[in-house]
C-alpha cells in the first residue's frame, strides 16, 4: 500500500448519486437491459438479493412522489441513460412518469426477491414480442457484469470494484493507512472538499422544503451552544436535512461513498460541521474528510455493501468519530479509542430499509460519533475488549464482520419479513 494506491481507492468508492442507490440499481439494471433490447419493454421482470428489497422498499424516487422498486423498474425501461449510473433518476420527466405509471398499472412490471450468491444482486430481464434481454449487477450498484439477448450473453465482466478493494486493504493496519494520509496534500483531497459542498447542497435543499421537518426542528433548538455540543448539534441539523431530503424522493443529488449517498452525507457533513464549528483550516478539514473516508472504506470492506446493521451508524460515523479527533489535534491513539467507543454504541443499531427514519439514525449517530471524538482526547472510552469492542480497532472491524454474516443473518431475515408484513397492511 502507498498514498497514491490508497487516493485511488478512495476517489474509486466516491460515487454521485441521485436518489437511493437501490432503486437506482434496479432502473440501472432495466435501462441497460431494455438498450439490449433495442426496442420498448412491454414486460419487466426484476429479481433482486433480499438486501437490496429491504432497502428499496419503502424509500422515494427522486422527481415522482413515489415509492419503491417496481417504479424504479418502469422507469428503468424509458430512461435509456444506462450510462448515468446512479445518477439515472436526473431523466426522470413528467412524460416519462406517466408512462411508468402505466406500465405499472398494467401489470407488466415485476419485481420480486431470491438468495443470490452475491448479497448485492439485481437480475432485470425485458421482454418484446418474442425477444428478450437481460443485465445483472452484483457486487457494488453500478457494476454491471452481465449483459444478454435472446439467450446469448454480449456482454460480461467478472471485474468487482469491491473485491479490488477488499484485497488492496487485506492485512493494512488502519495505523498505516493513517500515516499515509497524513502526507497527502489539500490539493490531492480537493475532492473530497468538493464532495462535503455538494452534500451540503443536499442539506440545505432539505431545510428549505415545506414538507420536510426534521432538519427544521433540530435548527430550531440551536442557540449558544458550547463545544463540543455546536458541532454535535449543526452535523444533526444538516446529516438530518439531507438525509430527509433524499429518502424522501426530493430531487437532491449526493455525493455516496463505499456504495451509499447516506455514508457519504454522514461522514462529509459531519466533518464538515465540526470543522466549521471548530474554525478549522481547509488543510485540517481535508485531512479530517480523508481519514473518515478511509475508516468508512475499510469498514465496508470488511462488513461489505450489504449490513444487517446501519451501516451509517457503524462506518460512516465511525469515520467521522476519528477525522473530529484529528481536528482536536488529537493522535492516532485518540483516534482509536473515539472509534471504539462509536461501534461499542451503535453496532446493534438495524438497518430496516431505506426512508426517512434513516434521518433520524444519522442525525443521532453523528452526534454520539462527535462526542466520542471530544471525550476521547480527554481519555475517556470504552475500554478494549469489551463486549464486541476488540483489543484494537483493527480486530473491532473484524468483529463487526462477524456481527454482520453469520450473526445477524437470522435478525435481518426477520426485518424483511415485518417490512414485507407492513407493506400488505397498508
Amino acid at each position: 500500500m502507498n498514498k497514491q494506491t490508497l487516493l485511488g481507492i478512495l476517489t474509486s468508492e466516491m460515487q454521485r448519486s441521485t436518489g437511493c442507490t437501490d432503486p437506482g440499481a434496479v432502473a440501472l439494471a432495466v435501462s441497460r437491459a431494455s438498450r439490449e433490447l433495442g426496442a420498448a419493454p412491454e414486460r419487466i421482470e426484476v429479481t433482486v438479493s433480499p438486501g437490496v428489497y429491504k432497502n428499496g422498499a419503502s424509500v422515494g424516487i427522486p422527481g415522482t412522489g413515489e415509492r419503491g422498486l417496481v417504479l424504479a423498474a418502469a422507469l428503468g425501461a424509458l430512461i435509456d441513460h444506462p450510462e448515468a449510473g446512479l445518477a439515472i433518476f436526473d431523466f426522470v420527466t413528467a412524460e416519462l412518469l406517466a408512462g411508468a405509471k402505466d406500465l405499472v398499472t398494467q401489470g407488466r412490471v415485476t419485481v420480486g426477491y431470491a438468495e443470490a450468491t452475491d448479497p448485492l444482486s439485481v437480475r432485470a430481464r425485458v421482454e418484446a414480442g418474442p425477444s428478450h434481454a437481460h443485465a445483472l449487477i452484483t457486487g457494488d450498484y453500478a457494476n454491471i457484469v452481465e449483459v444478454g439477448r435472446d439467450g446469448r450473453v454480449v456482454y460480461s465482466s467478472t471485474l468487482s470494484s469491491t473485491a479490488e478493494v477488499r484485497d488492496a486493504l487485506a492485512d493494512t493496519p488502519l495505523e498505516s493507512l493513517f500515516a499515509l494520509v497524513a502526507t497527502m496534500t489539500t490539493d490531492e483531497l480537493r475532492f473530497l472538499e468538493q464532495a462535503a459542498e455538494l452534500n451540503r447542497e443536499a442539506a440545505r435543499f432539505g431545510l428549505a422544503a415545506p414538507s420536510l421537518k426534521l432538519g427544521r426542528v433540530l435548527e430550531k433548538s440551536a442557540g449558544g451552544l458550547p463545544q463540543p455540543f455546536a458541532a454535535m448539534h449543526q452535523a444533526q441539523v444538516w446529516t438530518a436535512a439531507a438525509s430527509e431530503a433524499r429518502m424522501a424522493g426530493l430531487p437532491v443529488t449526493v455525493m455516496a461513498i463505499a456504495g451509499s449517498g447516506n455514508h457519504g452525507i454522514t461522514f462529509t457533513l459531519g466533518l464538515l460541521a465540526a470543522a466549521e464549528t471548530l474554525g478549522s483550516s481547509r488543510e485540517q478539514l481535508a485531512r479530517a474528510l480523508a481519514y473518515g473516508a478511509v475508516v468508512t472504506v475499510v469498514i465496508k470492506s470488511h462488513v461489505r455493501r450489504m449490513t444487517a446493521f446501519c451501516g451509517c451508524a457503524v462506518a460512516a460515523s465511525t469515520g467521522v468519530a476519528a477525522g473530529t479527533v484529528s481536528l482536536l489535534g488529537g493522535d492516532f491513539a485518540a483516534a482509536e479509542r473515539a472509534m471504539q467507543t462509536v461501534i461499542g454504541t451503535l453496532a446493534g443499531m438495524l438497518c430496516d430499509g431505506a426512508k426517512e427514519s434513516c434521518a433520524y439514525k444519522l442525525s443521532t449517530s453523528v452526534s454520539l460519533a462527535i462526542q466520542a471524538a471530544f471525550a476521547a482526547v480527554e481519555g475517556a472510552s470504552i475500554p478494549p475488549s469489551m463486549g464486541i469492542v476488540g483489543a484494537t480497532i483493527d480486530r473491532s472491524f473484524s468483529n463487526l464482520a462477524r456481527l454482520n454474516n453469520p450473526g445477524m443473518v437470522g435478525t435481518d431475515q426477520l426485518v424483511l419479513r415485518l417490512i414485507e408484513e407492513g407493506a400488505r397492511r397498508t
